[in-house]
């Protein structure tokens, strides 16, 4: 069968669809993958989604891999596909569609709202043979007016199974002035990523996060298999894959391990994975963990295997919001004595550590807000911010408290904001443009450096904020827009 996989990610995804088109490659299908890569405008104009046409001509079924910042994206190409070639059906998948397939059934013809490993092909082959497929588990199907929703399967665990990535040039496309033909200077640059700048290969090597907040697509998982579920690939098939990947694209000098706490595994499994690591791939690489899971005896393995960078979430320095509003098991003074722990090797082992944070959260108060900013003070100065905006998405409790309380509008593609760069919509005050000013004046400018940590303090101060408070909240909405 000819399938087209759409990808409306502003990113180059290095997983997802990747893994689909490898899965139906595997089954005998042909894949052709289409990426939407870019970050901005979200929308597409007609226009330009016309080169779709010459694809679409030679396919049989359509997937779009959606993620919800771009959901608009999805329903353009969706309706693009219909009026085009109203002969075959559209399937939407990816983060966007995780337990809630009901919104993606407004659009598609149907939706894989689960894993996809056990199911697609299965899906595919039953479309391809004419054989009845409304029933097959982790999808859902529109037909006639009417939804159909089927049973969740376990957790896929099998994970060493999987074949590996499909990074095949020859049958992907950009989608970006043009269709073009993708080629290694096309990754090349697109893969250029923050914080390094140099291409970045992600990788996933496990599924599942030992966290359940309440902002976070695993919330979602967790509640529709009933537990947390974390699972991984072995270290050998890691690097198998990683070796395999990079002979095809040489050019990556960057491993971006994506997975959601690298230190979850054991101290044997990881001392396994640093000696294979080092001998046969060598490549700087950066890691996400939680303060939860940190050890130094961990640390010190992966740093003798190439660790350069260490990425976690703190996300708000109001212990109250941690567990209160994000659910958060984790607790500020463990995050403060990680970071410490870590610092020790920022100017030994050239370690960089990057650490998240949510910001414009509209159940936050003045005070919260004031408490990240007395945590990004008290920061060692080489120390990295992200700072994301909070993002609604639905299926999270998080976006049903915001919903019943009427902070946010009915799902709506159109009003799904980008988590990283965007206008403050919540909180226009004084105490979010300290945090805005702290993150870039302290950690990413040598001026800011500079700064005697009194003076910021003092700006944090009840006085300094009692008359801050008399200014204009336009006013901070417009400096914070400039700095952030």
């Amino acid at each position: 069968m000819r399938i087209t996989i759409i990808n409306v990610c502003g990113r180059l995804s290095s997983d997802g669809s990747r893994l689909i088109s490898a899965l139906l490659k595997r089954a005998g299908h042909q894949v052709r993958t289409v990426f939407l890569a870019r970050q901005s405008p979200l929308a597409y104009e007609s226009r330009e989604l016309e080169p779709l046409g010459e694809i679409l001509r030679e396919s049989d079924l359509v997937m779009v891999a959606v993620y919800s910042t771009y959901a608009i994206r999805a329903v353009q190409v969706t309706e693009f596909v219909h009026k085009t070639r109203r002969d075959i059906k559209v399937i939407w998948g990816g983060p966007h569609c995780i337990s809630v397939p009901e919104l993606a059934l407004r659009h598609a013809d149907g939706v894989c709202f689960a894993e996809g490993d056990q199911a697609i092909v299965d899906f595919v082959n039953k479309v391809e043979t004419g054989t009845q497929y409304l029933d097959t588990p982790n999808m859902g199907f529109r037909v006639e007016g009417s939804i159909i929703i089927n049973q969740v399967l376990p957790p896929f665990s099998a994970l060493d199974t999987l074949p590996y990535y499909d990074y095949d040039l020859d049958q992907q496309f950009l989608l970006d002035n043009g269709l073009l033909q993708m080629t290694k200077e096309r990754l090349i640059e697109r893969h250029a990523h923050y914080p390094f700048k140099n291409p970045i290969l992600y990788y996933v090597t496990s599924r599942g996060c030992p966290h359940n907040c309440s902002y976070c697509n695993n919330c979602r998982y967790v509640k529709m298999f009933g537990h947390n579920s974390i699972r991984y690939y072995s270290v050998d098939r890691v690097i198998n894959e990683l070796e395999y990947t990079l002979r095809q694209l040489d050019f990556f000098s960057i491993i971006g391990f994506a997975d959601d706490d690298f230190f979850t595994r054991p101290i044997n499994i990881l001392e396994d994975f640093a000696k294979k690591y080092k001998r046969r791939i060598g490549l700087p690489f950066g890691i996400a963990i939680s303060a939860n899971t940190f050890s130094k005896q961990k640390l010190e393995l992966l740093l003798d295997s190439g660790l350069k960078l260490v990425q976690m979430g703190i996300q708000s320095g109001s212990q109250n919001v941690i567990e209160n509003i994000y659910n958060r098991k984790v607790k500020i003074s463990k995050t403060k004595e990680v970071i410490d722990q870590i610092s020790d090797y920022t100017y030994s082992r050239k370690l960089r550590i990057l650490l998240d944070f949510i910001i414009d959260n509209p159940y936050e108060s003045r005070d919260d807000i004031i408490k990240t900013y007395q945590y990004i003070v008290g920061l060692p100065p080489s120390t990295g911010l992200n700072l994301f905006h909070l993002a609604f998405f639905p299926g999270t409790p998080i976006y049903a408290r915001a919903l019943n309380d009427g902070i946010i509008e009915p799902y709506s593609e159109q009003t799904f904001r980008f988590y990283t760069k965007g206008k403050i919509r919540y909180q226009r005050n004084y105490e979010t443009f300290l945090v805005l000013a702290a993150s870039y004046l302290r950690c990413n400018t040598k001026f800011g450096r500079k700064i005697p940590r009194l003076i910021f303090s003092a700006a944090g101060t009840r006085f300094a904020r009692s008359i801050a408070s008399v200014v204009p909240h336009s006013f901070f909405e417009l400096i914070s827009g400039i700095i952030h």
